[in-house]
Order: C-alpha cells, then structure tokens, then sequence
C-alpha cells in the first residue's frame, strides 16, 4: 500500500469541499435567473390599466334642451352629445318648459329649485364628476332678483349633494339672435350666480346665430332638428374644454 502522507489526505478533502460549494453556488445562480411561469406573468401590458375605469357622470339640472322632444331623444339632445363627446355619461334630470323657477305642476313637474328640495329627481349616488345648471329660457317671466335667489340655491342644494364634482352653469339659447332679448339679461343674471358660486359660466346666448342653426329650428323657433342638435353639439363640447371641464382621464395604473 502505498504511504499517503496526512497532508496529502487533508489537500483531497479540500478539493471535495471546494467542489461542492461551487456546484451549490451554479446551482442558486441558475435558480435565480430561470423564467418565471407563464402563470405567473401578468396578462395586462405594462403601464395600461388592469380594470376599465368607468367614465364620470355629468349630472344635468335643465329644461327641454336637455330633455329634448320633437321626436328626438333625450340622449341625442346637444347637451348630452356635447358632454358625451368631453369624455361623460350624461344624466339629465329636468323637464320641458321648468325652469329654476318655472314649473308644470299639472304635469307632475315642480321648478329645478322645487324639484330638489321634495326629492322628485332620481339623482345618482356616487360617481359624478360635473354637474350642470342649464337654462333658464323659461323662466323669463320672473324679476332678476327671484331668478338669481332661486338659482342660487338649486347650486347650493347640489353642492351639498356633490361636494367633490365641478359645477357649470350654462345659459339659455337665444335662438332668435335678438341682442335685446329677455334670454340675454337672463343670461346675465346667470352670470352672477356662476361668479358667485365660483363656477364655471358657459353663455350659449349667440350659439344658434353664430353657428348659422336657425334653418335648423323647428317652427315654433325654440327647438332645435335632429341635425341642429348634431351640429350644436361639438360646440358645447368645445366650450366645455375651453372651460377646463372636460372629464379628467383616470390615473393609469400598472398591473
């Protein structure tokens, strides 16, 4: 047999020992850079958003421009178009013919103001991101003075309601394009709530003149075609930008 010193011995488990340790050590660097399971990647692209965010609502307090009739749709109305088109879901509550004072208690339908206090309107709970005052055209009958304190507290009423949405408070058409018209001083009372209320106004008096819609009313001069409707709508849209109330594009979130 031959003599194998100690020394000898001690250098092969040396060896051994050394041996191992790097074949652990392949062995975790492997491990660590193998790719992750096709189950464990996300399925949604990285920095788009893992659920649909829905759009926020613009609640609309009006009158029959909203609301529409003459065979067309509450949904095809200018007002609904216009803030379909700024990124909303249009809600309008509000009749043909009321107004922050007028209202058709025949018809089962009180004024904007009396319809918000008795709880008339079916108004959404949550997810409202505007919300509109649009009219007044029928309410030229009134003083100045009763027309502001009865807007005034239907925006009051809503704020409550809404804390957190963004108020606008839109004018009623002058469709005749007369400048001494009864709609512009309304309009201009209008004006001083929005001022007041720290609100966006949007004065729609000029719209139909400018816009070259008066071959699109129908007879009765007040009401606007299907395609006056059409053509008025980006118009809304665009002064609902040039007012920074254009819908707010939800955060995009990662998966």
């Amino acid at each position: 047999m031959p003599n194998v010193s100690k020394h000898g011995n001690d250098s092969g488990k040396f060896r051994v020992i050394w041996l191992g340790v790097l074949s652990l050590l392949i062995l975790a660097l492997a491990a660590c850079t193998t790719p992750p399971s096709a189950s464990s990647v996300s399925s949604s692209p990285a920095g788009t958003m893992s659920a649909a965010e829905p759009a926020p609502i613009a609640l609309v307090i009006g009158d029959s421009q909203a609301n529409a009739g003459n065979a067309v749709p509450t949904s095809k109305s200018w007002v609904s178009q216009g803030l379909a088109r700024a990124g909303y879901v249009p809600r309008i509550e509000g009749y043909g013919g009321t107004g922050f004072l007028k209202g058709r208690p025949k018809d089962g339908h009180p004024s904007y103001l009396e319809s918000l206090k008795n709880g008339v309107y079916d108004l959404p709970a949550r997810n409202v991101g505007l919300v509109v005052m649009q009219g007044g055209g029928n309410d030229l009958k009134y003083p100045d003075g009763k027309i502001k304190a009865a807007a005034l507290q239907t925006v009051e009423i809503l704020k409550s309601k809404y804390p957190n949405a963004r108020f606008a408070v839109v004018s009623p058409l002058n469709q005749g394009g007369d400048p001494a018209s009864r709609r512009i001083e309304v309009a201009q009372v209008l004006a001083r709530v929005a001022e007041a209320e720290d609100a966006p106004f949007i004065d729609a008096t000029g719209w139909v003149a400018e816009s070259n819609l008066t071959r699109h009313l129908y007879p009765d001069g007040l009401h606007l075609t299907p395609e006056g409707h059409d053509r008025l709508a980006p118009v809304f849209a665009k002064a609902l930008a040039d007012a920074g109330l254009a819908a707010v594009v939800p955060a995009v979130r990662s998966s």
